[in-house]
Formats: C-alpha cells, sequence, structure tokens
C-alpha cells in the first residue's frame, strides 16, 4: 500500500493565459498571490509561478514551486473543481501555513 506523494497529471496546469490574471485574487503574505476560478472539468489545478526576476537562484525557484505544489496537494478540496495560479513575487520563508489556511477555507 503506497501512498501517493505526487500530483496527479490532471491536477497539473501547464498553460498560462491572460485571462488567468482576471482571476479572482488573494493575497496570501507580502509576495505570495493566488488567483483562482471555477473550471467545468471537475478537477481541481494548479500552476506555480515563480519569475527569474523575483527570484533569481534556480534552487530557490525550485525549492518556492516544490512546497506550494505539496501545500496544495495536502490540502485542496477534493468536492471542487478549481484552477489555482500561485504566483510569488518574491522570496518568501514560511508562507505555508497561510498557503494551507487558504485552501482549507476556499
Amino acid at each position: 500500500m503506497s501512498k501517493e506523494l505526487t500530483l496527479s497529471k490532471n491536477q497539473r496546469r501547464k498553460k498560462l493565459t491572460k485571462e488567468a490574471f482576471g482571476w479572482d485574487v488573494y493575497e496570501i503574505t507580502a509576495g505570495v498571490s493566488v488567483f483562482f476560478n471555477t473550471n467545468n472539468e471537475n478537477k481541481n489545478s494548479v500552476l506555480v509561478l515563480v519569475p527569474k526576476k523575483a527570484v533569481k537562484e534556480a534552487f530557490r525557484r525550485n525549492l518556492l514551486r516544490r512546497r506550494a505544489k505539496e501545500v496544495f496537494r495536502l490540502n485542496v478540496k477534493r468536492n471542487k473543481s478549481v484552477d489555482y495560479l500561485i504566483k510569488f513575487s518574491k522570496f518568501v520563508e514560511g508562507f505555508e501555513g497561510n498557503l494551507k489556511d487558504f485552501f482549507k477555507n476556499v
């Protein structure tokens, strides 16, 4: 009995469109915003955006992506169908608790 420790393929969002920035937005902390919109596909999906301009080092960008995806995987409500875009504008330490609270209350 192994647990699934990764996001499934249908939970990963690959494309970023201009319409995504017109979605509802919630400021998690200074430097982290979550854009979200309902979809008709009966699944939750996430895209984590960490621009190189905001965080220069690749290992820090990857660290933020991994942590944000893990918080999403563990805390998102499965019975909703919402697309999420998590956008970082700077390196933020300790954002996981606030993001966890957001996903539990959405």
